[in-house]
């Protein structure tokens, strides 16, 4: 029994920090888009682009930075009472 729930809760943890990453990223590439989109589509002053462009480097960073964070870090797990 101890062990199928020490199963259900590594699940569980995997699930959370799943959806977690899915959202994050999600989240990440939408401003990427947003921000390139308006930057194109709309006239800009120069500081106003400036802005633009540093918002959009910024959320591109995000985008490579997010999966080394979630998924390179190793966790550290709770020792289990054996």
């Amino acid at each position: 029994m101890l062990d199928q729930n020490a199963k259900s809760g590594l699940l569980l943890r995997r699930r959370n920090k799943m959806i977690g990453f899915i959202i994050a990223e999600a989240s990440a590439i939408g401003v990427l888009l947003l921000v390139g989109a308006l930057a194109l589509l709309v006239r800009l002053s120069e500081s106003t682009l400036a802005l633009f462009n540093i918002v959009t480097i910024a959320a591109a960073a995000a985008v490579a930075i997010i999966p080394i964070a979630f998924f390179a870090i190793a966790p550290v797990l709770p020792r289990s009472e054996n």
